[in-house]
Parts: structure tokens; C-alpha cells; sequence
């Protein structure tokens, strides 16, 4: 689920507002929202500096991923505004990413003149923008993945059987309930990684096995 989103001005680093769908647990706001930050203020020194130079901003996009987190960093280049996420890490980052996307090409164009006058007096004229932000992102959800098995067990043995899956993949799709993020799956094996975890997942959705 995503936690939080923020929208930063470049222009001056400061917040426009932020959402907030869930409580940080303690360790994110100690351990893990410091770097984060430094990692904000570092992309707009370089959109800075890049925009001084009359250099490309297209590559400012960021992705920071660790045990439990994931800190995403959009830069919409016509607004010159910073859009960022904090989610768990077993969100499906590409949904995310579109989230972003659609969240800072609507601020735009619903907040153009607004956001001009902000630069020009600080007043802020964004709250209404919280409920576009709920909707884009499904109240924080629109990112949660839980895979699901589409047939019965006995089914699932006959493919086993037939040689279609092996041993390992059986395994993997008796774990999807539902309930299970692909991250959850993963760490039920360590001698896997989550990418080859994540490969065997598509391969059982591929094959009309799971779905999510």
C-alpha cells in the first residue's frame, strides 16, 4: 500500500502538500526517511544544475527500493514540481510509476495558476487536490498485488503430473491465496530470489493458473 505522497516545488524545495493513506511505522521516520530526503534534495540541486546548463531533466526519476519500503521520485518537467511516494515494498512499482505520472500531469493542468501564484506570494491553494490524489491511487491501493489461484488442487496436481510445472513452481502457486504479495512468497524461499520468484509468478499467470 502507499503511504504517503508529497509534491515539492524544485523552484524553491518547498512542500505543496502531501496525503497521507497509512501510519509510518517508527523505523521508516528514524532509520529510512532521512536518506530519502537527502535523496529529494540531492535530484533538485541536479535538476538545478541541469536546467542551468540547459541540459536534459528527462532522467531525474528515482527509485529507491529496501527491506520494507519503496521511495519513488517523479519530476513533471512543465510544472517543475517533484511528485514522490512512500509505499511497502511489495507494491508493483510499475503501477505505482503510472500513479505518478497521472498525479503530476493532473496537478498541472488543475493547478497551473495556482501554483503560479504560489511562487509569486507562498499561498498555498492545493488541499482540493488530496481527493484527485485518492482517487488516482484507490485510496493507496492501486499498487497492491496478491496473486490468486484460479483452479482446485487437484487440477494443480494433474498439470504437475503432466510435466507442464515442476516441483518448485507447484510449490510457489499452492502460496498464492490471495493474501500473499509476491514479496511475502519470496521470503517463504530464501534459496530463491524475489526476481526469480516474480518469473515463476508470471509463468502461472501466463499458463491461466493464477491471476492477479
Amino acid at each position: 500500500m502507499i503511504y504517503k505522497v508529497f509534491l515539492i516545488d524544485v523552484d524553491n524545495g518547498i512542500s505543496l502538500m502531501e496525503i497521507s493513506f497509512k501510519e509510518f511505522q517508527k523505523k521508516f521516520k528514524n532509520n529510512i526517511f532521512p536518506g530519502f530526503f537527502e535523496t529529494i534534495n540531492r535530484t533538485i540541486d541536479n535538476i538545478k544544475e541541469a536546467m542551468a546548463k540547459s541540459e536534459s531533466t528527462n532522467e531525474m526519476n528515482r527509485v529507491l527500493e529496501s527491506e520494507d519500503t519503496t521511495f519513488l521520485i517523479y519530476y513533471h518537467h512543465p510544472s517543475r514540481v517533484l511528485i514522490c511516494s512512500v509505499s511497502d515494498a511489495d507494491d508493483e512499482i510499475g503501477q505505482t510509476k503510472k500513479a505518478l505520472y497521472k498525479i503530476g500531469h493532473r496537478f498541472w493542468k488543475k493547478h497551473r495558476s495556482d501554483l503560479k501564484l504560489f511562487r509569486e506570494t507562498t499561498e498555498k491553494k492545493f488541499q482540493s487536490f488530496n481527493a484527485d490524489i485518492e482517487n488516482i491511487t484507490f485510496g493507496g491501493r492501486i499498487s497492491e498485488v496478491f496473486p490468486k489461484l484460479l483452479v482446485v488442487e487437484s487440477v494443480l496436481e494433474r498439470i504437475l503430473a503432466n510435466g507442464i510445472i515442476t516441483e518448485f513452481e507447484h510449490s510457489v502457486a499452492l502460496q498464492c491465496n490471495g493474501k500473499n504479495s509476491p514479496l511475502k512468497i519470496s521470503r517463504m524461499y530464501p534459496e530463491k530470489n524475489r526476481t526469480e520468484i516474480n518469473e515463476i509468478l508470471k509463468k502461472l499467470k501466463k499458463i491461466d493458473l493464477i491471476f492477479f
